[in-house]
């Protein structure tokens, strides 16, 4: 199972990274953007390497530590996953072994209710090893989506932004400060 998917994974890298640097101009951000998310759902990792195609020459690549924490993260909370549920189902079997009337085995220093204590703490750990590791999957997941967003960003010099400062005195003696935030991409105001 971990040969194959280390051999996806491997193949992944080569094929998803096959092109050169893509001209940004031409390209459809959006379906960049889907592309690189749902590649990352995928095959962790994966959405990261495809978002070095349109990564700016001035940017230097962080993948080279990007991959072994998620990979990293990754297996260490199926690791906790796998322990917690094996000592679950130890501690379960001998906890009902003993109720049928069967000698202690594994934990003969234990009583019958200190295992059922550790068995729902085993249970506890589980459940919350499970919760991190899909936590840290959509994790990378977000972070494919939002470094594509970011390398796709327009920042061309006809970004602008102007600072207003009103005093309103309307019909009452109150005085009321207001600052206003005023946007303009390429000529078109958003505020």
């Amino acid at each position: 199972m971990i040969r194959v998917f280390f051999v996806l994974f491997i193949g992944s890298v080569f094929t998803f990274n096959s092109q050169s640097q893509i001209n940004i101009d031409s390209l459809d951000k959006e379906k960049f953007i889907k592309k690189s998310t749902v590649m990352s759902a995928l095959i962790p990792s994966a959405g990261q390497i495809h978002n070095t195609k349109i990564k700016p020459d001035h940017v230097r690549s962080r993948l080279w530590w990007k991959i072994p924490v998620i990979y990293g993260g990754i297996s260490t909370t199926g690791y906790f996953i796998y322990f917690n549920q094996n000592e679950f189902k130890n501690i379960r079997t001998e906890r009902l072994n003993r109720q049928n009337g069967a000698a202690p085995n594994i934990y003969a220093f234990y009583s019958s209710s200190q295992l059922k204590i550790l068995q729902e703490e085993y249970r506890r750990l589980r459940d919350i090893s499970v919760i991190s590791f899909l936590g840290f999957y959509l994790l990378q997941v977000i972070d494919a989506n939002v470094e594509a967003n970011l390398f796709l960003f327009d920042t061309d010099d006809n970004l602008s932004l102007k600072m207003d400062i009103k005093n309103y005195n309307g019909n009452s003696q109150l005085f009321i400060p207001s600052l206003t935030f005023t946007f303009r991409f390429n000529n078109k105001m958003l505020f």
